[in-house]
């Protein structure tokens, strides 16, 4: 049998070939000269696929690659443009099952995470310790500026505190994403442009090279997130974005709904929104790509190497999807499609919106 699943598709979309294996995988048919299929359901997998094939089409990159949840299967696809004279050709997608291979991997993960635990919370320890030390030594001693002794290493002994209460709430929100004091939080609806004037009023307060601008309609309908988790999102991108432009640059925050940024004679345009952020700086390697949504990984020397981890975390805990594209020396976007919330078809009346 053949393991790989291959479906060729024409410029706008629609299967001119699908192997056995790929109908096996999607757990559909797939008529030829149809795009691919997809309801107006939010937790149809197929869904976000077909959005995510309909970008890749709609953004002319010669290559992409992505992983979804279907079932109990998590599948890895690689999109590839067919080159041709004139305008851009359509594209061959080639899937592969490889729950097995990310369940190894997350166990490896795992034993990788505990490891960097224990290192994370050594750090915070020794400078606890030392200044603990010299207090008591200061003390002893009856030092004339004891008190300055004593101010001066409290304040660090407090500092790398938080340090330590950070580096536990960073593990535990990606241990348990949703979790409140009464027990797990169910999404709620969200209004994305309060959430986003707030986050733009701070980082556009603030001092550095870096320019940061949104656009984001005042009609954009409310999604199913937690307001707080949906924050912490965004500042974790706005962040990497920063780092990723140590001198001068640009990070725009945008909003569309799914239905402006696919085809309309697509079913699978309903009921998301498209929350995207992108940024003006060095790019990231293509052999990272694949892997910066992994726990304990980062192209950076500092942090936990949790920050878009959590972020996916989060935002598949909503039913929503992230993804990413990245050009060397161009920049790298992040994009969110998350579920509309309430009824995509009327059928429902949505809880209040949180802000």
């Amino acid at each position: 049998e053949v393991a790989t699943g291959v479906v060729a598709l024409d410029p706008r979309g629609r299967v001119t070939l699908a192997n056995p294996r790929a109908e096996t995988l999607l757990g559909v048919r797939l008529p030829l000269n149809r795009p691919l299929p997809g309801n107006s359901l939010v937790e149809d997998p197929l869904r976000a696929l077909a959005e995510w094939v309909a970008t890749f089409l709609r953004d002319g990159l010669p290559e992409a690659g992505t992983e979804f949840q279907i079932g109990e299967r998590r599948i890895r696809l690689r999109a590839r443009r067919i080159a041709r004279k004139g305008p851009p050709g359509g594209a061959v997608v080639a899937l592969e099952d490889v729950t097995d291979e990310l369940r190894t991997e997350r166990i490896l993960a795992w034993g990788e995470m505990a490891q960097q635990v224990a290192h994370e919370v050594k750090n915070p320890l020794t400078p606890i310790k030392l200044g603990v030390q010299h207090i008591r030594r200061a003390h002893r001693d009856r030092r004339e500026d004891f008190d300055a002794i004593l101010d001066r290493n409290v304040d660090a002994i407090l500092r790398e505190i938080d340090r330590l209460a950070s580096i536990a709430s960073s593990f535990s929100r990606y241990a348990a994403p949703g979790q409140g004091e009464g027990g797990p939080r169910p999404p709620a609806p969200v209004e994305v442009p309060v959430v986003v004037a707030d986050i733009m009023d701070l980082y556009r307060a603030g001092e550095g090279p870096v320019e940061f601008h949104s656009r984001v309609p005042e009609d954009l309908p409310p999604v199913l997130a937690r307001s707080d988790e949906l924050k912490e999102v965004l500042v974790n991108l706005l962040e990497n974005a920063r780092a990723a432009m140590p001198g001068a640059g640009e990070v725009v925050i945008t909003a569309c709904t799914g239905a402006d940024r696919v085809s309309s004679d697509s079913s699978s345009s309903r009921g998301t929104v498209e929350l995207r952020v992108e940024d003006t700086g060095s790019g990231i390697p293509p052999e990272f790509m694949p892997r910066i949504f992994d726990p304990h990984f980062s192209t950076r020397s500092s942090g936990t190497g949790l920050g878009l981890a959590i972020v996916r975390r989060l935002v598949e805990s909503w039913g929503g999807t992230v993804r990413a594209s990245s050009r060397q020396g161009e920049g790298t976007e992040v994009i969110l499609v998350l579920p509309v919330a309430g009824d995509p078809d009327g059928g429902g009346a949505a809880p209040p919106p949180e802000t």
